[in-house]
């Protein structure tokens, strides 16, 4: 049975899509079986993965994750490497937040649509978007585990952290999903140069101790190259910083799932 893990944070820019990618395939190079799952109207995985959502018209021709919450269709699951799958999103999810909100079964359409497929898998990852609305309390609903990635060059990382935590352990895990445990937090574009990022460490280790993984994603320019071009960091420099950075955090998540 897989373990399902929600990438969230309310805060924008802090590298949720580039960790659900790189920490997948990263599992994925590892031996295990993972599926992404693209929870973001912004459909910036399905972009980082070169997957092409066909369109003839107006009319979208590729299911996408719309299709999930819209009509309850199974997840429609892409191969895109070795072990490494992907359910794509599209923009046109934005239109039916409204719609979702007043069905009386909201929070359950990924729950619904993820049992039926988490024994074949040993990771699932839900790429949340940068809010903590429906798309991403039906991510929550979901999942066993959750994983914050926050930007260490940020001093509202804290609190982005605290907003997160405190809707999943007073909403989520008290009303819909008892079960949901913390899986860690991961610092991003981490630069140890600098005062405010070593400052923004300090604040985290002190508040969250137990939480922070000790790797760091540090800010190298590798990253930004394997996005730009579509491409995971280990297709675009497999030899890389970056991808250390990525294959140390993977086998962090992998202990503490374990334990």
């Amino acid at each position: 049975m897989a373990e399902i893990i929600s990438i969230l944070n309310r805060k924008g820019g802090v590298g949720k899509t580039t960790t659900a990618i790189n920490l997948g395939k990263a599992l994925s190079l590892d031996g295990y079986k993972v599926l992404l799952i693209d929870n973001d109207p912004q459909a910036n995985l399905t972009e980082g993965l070169d997957i092409e959502v066909e369109y003839e018209g107006n009319k979208r021709l590729t299911p996408t994750i719309f299709d999930v919450y819209k009509s309850g269709i199974a997840l429609p699951i892409l191969e895109v490497g070795q072990d490494f799958y992907a359910v794509p999103s599209s923009s046109d999810l934005d239109a039916i937040e409204l719609e979702i909100n007043t069905d009386f079964n909201r929070n359950f359409k990924i729950a619904e649509a993820v049992n039926p497929v988490a024994p074949h898998y040993d990771f699932i990852l839900i790429d949340c978007p940068p809010s903590l609305g429906v798309f991403t309390q039906n991510a929550l609903t979901a999942s066993t585990k959750y994983l914050i990635p926050t930007k260490c060059s940020s001093k509202f990382a804290h609190s982005g952290i605290s907003e997160a935590k405190a809707l999943i352990d007073n909403e989520v895990k008290r009303i819909i999903n008892p079960k949901i445990e913390p899986l860690g937090i991961v610092l991003t574009f981490y630069d140890k140069r600098t005062r405010v990022d070593r400052a923004v460490e300090a604040d985290l280790e002190e508040n969250f101790q137990q939480e922070l993984f000790k790797t760091r994603i540090k800010q190298l320019t590798k990253i930004p190259e394997a996005e730009y071009v579509s491409m995971d960091i280990f297709d675009h420099a497999a030899n890389s910083e970056a991808a250390a950075d990525y294959r140390a955090l993977a086998h962090e998540v992998a202990e503490r799932v374990k334990a």
